[in-house]
């Protein structure tokens, strides 16, 4: 019996066979990942919308003129203007608690830990995330984000609060209250966007350490010189050697 000839532009059937290798092997972004790519760069854009206008100065086409899209492409990602600033103080307080948590699981004195969950923190916040002033801007949340946010910036503040107490037990931090202590650092941190610029005369890095430094030794047992004391990137060496 003559076998049918397949149909023009359609592949034959693998009966029975292995199945076909992935595409480029795995190598190019999922749906998913490029999804994700978008949504973080139309983060990003509002993040420096806000900073510029504030929040109630700026609107959707605003944020889509500046990523070069139409305002509707936005909405394929993000539902209104509301929950893209609730997502810039998400993304923020998961940069906080992925820099703590590293601190808290890492060696060294508790004033240590505080210094580079900090620096960290800050780095970061100038830096990766485009220094986004949007942490002055929770009274636009609407309550039931509001709430949300509250109750992750208590857990933060505790766990800093315990790293605090940690450097009076063990002599690196001066008695001292350390609800006011984090709340006069973490104070003096979040500022630093509003007037830090790109291109200064300091990079992100090096302001971070050295800042953290400075307003830390308001805490610190033992005020070190500030060109001679904690570095950052020493500390974090440390712990990827002790992890490895």
């Amino acid at each position: 019996m003559q076998q049918r000839a397949n149909k023009p532009g359609k592949p034959a059937k693998r009966s029975g066979r292995a199945p076909l290798p992935a595409q480029w092997g795995n190598a190019l972004p999922t749906i998913q990942e490029r999804n994700d790519i978008k949504r973080n760069s139309i983060l990003r854009a509002a993040a420096h919308c806000f900073n510029r206008s504030g929040f109630h100065g700026t609107s959707m086409d605003d944020i889509a003129e500046r990523l070069g899209v139409t305002k509707p492409a936005l909405y394929r990602y993000v539902k209104n203007k509301h929950e893209v600033l609730f997502a810039c103080f998400n993304v923020v307080m998961d940069v906080s608690f992925a820099h703590l948590q590293r601190a808290e699981q890492g060696e060294g004195s508790g004033l240590q830990k505080v210094r580079a969950a900090l620096a960290g923190y800050l780095g970061e916040l100038i830096g990766e995330l485009g220094h986004p002033i949007v942490l002055t801007e929770e009274g636009a949340l609407q309550p039931e984000q509001l709430r949300a946010l509250i109750k992750r910036r208590d857990e933060l503040e505790r766990r800093f609060r315990a790293l605090v107490e940690l450097g009076m037990r063990d002599g690196s931090v001066i008695p001292c209250d350390p609800k006011m202590a984090i709340f006069a650092l973490f104070g003096a941190i979040n500022w630093v966007p509003k007037w830090y610029r790109e291109g200064h005369e300091w990079s992100p890095a090096y302001l971070a350490e050295k800042f953290v430094l400075l307003i830390t030794r308001s805490i610190s047992a033992v005020p070190e010189e500030l060109d001679s004391a904690f570095s950052v990137e020493t500390y974090n060496l440390q712990q990827e050697t002790s992890d490895g």
